[in-house]
């Protein structure tokens, strides 16, 4: 029997949180033989138990990464806490982190904000970054490229605390599947709806927000309808 303590924090809904992840780690250790269990608090923690244990604890640890202290130099996934003239601060579980606004030039000109709404940047929302300072981070190259990319297709609506099928029944009910390409999992609860070539984000937020009890982030692509 081995237990992990994984460098995944719960934010959002510890409940919903548990039970999206129970989905995940499902599917992650699928065809192995092993039994498993998870404990949720701030972190998400697995005991996993027979023959593949080993299996599994690699596979985990490699997907996940292991709970430690982040240190000057780290690449690390960090969770949007704020967004203020200062910047973004990220929360790391161990503590926060502050992407100042001077460090926010390689997302474009404007104030942190202003950077953060172009790119439905919402709370949450798991970002990759290098500490550089002790209370200091930057964004990753892979992090930066990944929002341009972003910006380079069709429209996104970045969604916080919901899961795949509640984002799903929210897009039948409003009759908005059929402008939706695909939903990318971004984290547990965290996800990228992307919108079909000449789809209107903004024009579909409205109308699937009452449904989710989420916030919802717009991202304008260059392929978006004008």
């Amino acid at each position: 029997m081995r237990t992990l303590h994984l460098m995944q924090l719960v934010c959002g809904q510890a409940n919903k949180v548990s039970r999206s992840f129970e989905a995940i780690l499902h599917n992650d250790l699928s065809g192995l033989r092993v039994a498993h269990s998870l404990h949720v608090t701030k972190w998400i923690s697995v005991t996993v138990s027979g023959p593949d244990e080993e299996l599994a604890a690699g596979l985990l640890t490699k997907k996940y990464g292991k709970l430690h202290d982040v240190q000057r130099g780290d690449v690390v996934l960090a969770w949007l806490a704020a967004v203020n003239d200062e910047g973004v601060t990220l929360d790391l579980g161990c503590k926060l982190v502050l992407v100042p606004h001077s460090r926010l030039k390689p997302l474009g000109r404007g104030t942190a904000p202003q950077v953060a709404s172009r790119f439905g940047l919402i709370k949450c929302l798991p970002l990759e970054v290098i500490l550089v300072e002790a209370n200091e981070a930057e964004f990753t190259k892979n992090q930066i490229d990944t929002l341009w990319r972003w910006k380079k297709g069709t429209d996104r609506i970045n969604v916080n605390n919901a899961t795949r099928a509640q984002i799903h029944s929210a897009l039948k009910r409003t009759g908005h599947g059929r402008d939706v390409y695909a939903i990318e999992r971004l984290g547990i609860l965290e996800h990228s709806i992307v919108c079909k070539q000449g789809t209107d984000a903004p024009g579909i937020i409205p109308r699937i927000g009452p449904f989710l009890d989420s916030e919802l982030g717009c991202v304008r692509g260059a392929l978006g309808a004008r």
